[in-house]
């Protein structure tokens, strides 16, 4: 019996110690799930590319706010890739005044036997807070 005690202790004291690493292995796991708000306007937006054939492609994009602010805005930035970096070939931007979104999109001719893609700025202002996000397309290739 004086043998078994320390033996019993010592398997409580593991499993204590095994709980206490669940905990907080769970509490860390539970702290990188939850991920705040970044925005506090921004809700969502994004771009596109198609490829129409014969060097023609079209390009668009929208931002959304969760409600409306003073000012909404996507800047549609067309971009080619050559020597391995992208390069800026031209930008259309779209705004919209006391809305949650804006949308814009153009038909472009461009040279073919490159890689395009868009990548677009999305803004947000309303009153004195300004928010700004990114996203980019899909690259696809123009032959």
């Amino acid at each position: 019996m004086r043998k078994l005690i320390p033996v019993l202790l010592v398997i409580f004291m593991l499993m204590s110690v095994q709980s206490a690493f669940g905990e907080t292995l769970s509490e860390q796991n539970s702290m990188a799930v939850a991920v705040p708000n970044v925005y506090q306007n921004i809700s969502d937006g994004q771009c596109t590319i198609v490829n129409n054939g014969g060097g023609v492609i079209n390009i668009s994009g929208w931002t959304s706010t969760y409600t409306a602010v003073t000012q909404v805005g996507v800047q549609l930035n067309i971009q080619y890739l050559s020597g391995g970096q992208w390069y800026t070939l031209n930008s259309y931007s779209y705004y919209s005044p006391n809305s949650a979104y804006v949308y814009g999109g153009k038909s472009l001719s461009v040279s073919k036997g490159y890689y395009y893609r868009v990548l677009a700025n999305h803004t947000a202002i309303k009153g004195s807070l300004s928010e700004r996000g990114q996203s980019h397309s899909e690259a696809i290739y123009v032959q």
